[in-house]
Formats: structure tokens, C-alpha cells, sequence
């Protein structure tokens, strides 16, 4: 795994969420309403279509193009027409700097 500088805590209020790239990954990288931050693959696995353009609701975002649903946490699928899990990756808080986790 390799670990990327994608933000800094600043720049995502909470409960909004942004696209960031970990290296030439795509990333959802999401300031969910818990305080928490959490990073998804940001291409909805029902088709192509950037999930950090969607809306957050509570835990979930939600795809703009077809209205699929995904769980912060874990990918799960929670609203179709989606039944494929999004990728999820590890996030980290250092200082005022996020990292995320990807495959190298």
C-alpha cells in the first residue's frame, strides 16, 4: 500500500465531500457528519459516473446519475440500481494533512 497526501483537514468541511486523486487512483473522499473522513473509489460501480459529484446522506453518498447509494464505511450498496460494493480505502489524519491508502 502506499500512502498519498490528498487534502488537508481544511479544505473539507464537514459533511461535504471533494475528488482527490491518490496517485492515479480516483478518489470520493468524503467529511461525513461523525467527524470522520472516508475515501471511496470515486467511480459508481453501476456506471461511470464520479460519485464526489453526488450527495452526501448521513453515512451514504449518493450516485448524481442514477441515485445508487454507498456506505461510507464499508461500500456496501444501500440504495440500487447499484449492486456491485464501491472500493474502499484507508484514510488517515496527520496533523492537518489526509492520506489515503491505495494499491501501488
Amino acid at each position: 500500500m502506499a500512502s498519498h497526501r490528498v487534502a488537508s483537514v481544511h479544505e473539507l468541511p464537514e459533511d461535504t465531500m471533494r475528488r482527490v486523486d491518490a496517485g492515479a487512483t480516483p478518489i470520493c473522499l468524503a467529511h461525513a457528519d461523525d467527524g470522520n473522513f472516508y475515501a471511496l473509489n470515486d467511480v459508481c460501480t453501476h456506471e461511470e459516473f464520479s460519485l464526489s459529484d453526488g450527495e452526501l446522506w448521513g453515512m451514504d453518498v449518493e450516485c448524481p446519475q442514477h441515485g445508487s447509494r454507498f456506505n461510507l464505511q464499508t461500500g456496501k450498496v444501500t440504495g440500487l440500481p447499484a449492486v456491485i460494493p464501491a472500493k474502499t480505502y484507508p484514510v488517515k489524519v496527520e496533523g492537518s494533512d489526509i492520506y489515503v491508502e491505495v494499491p501501488e
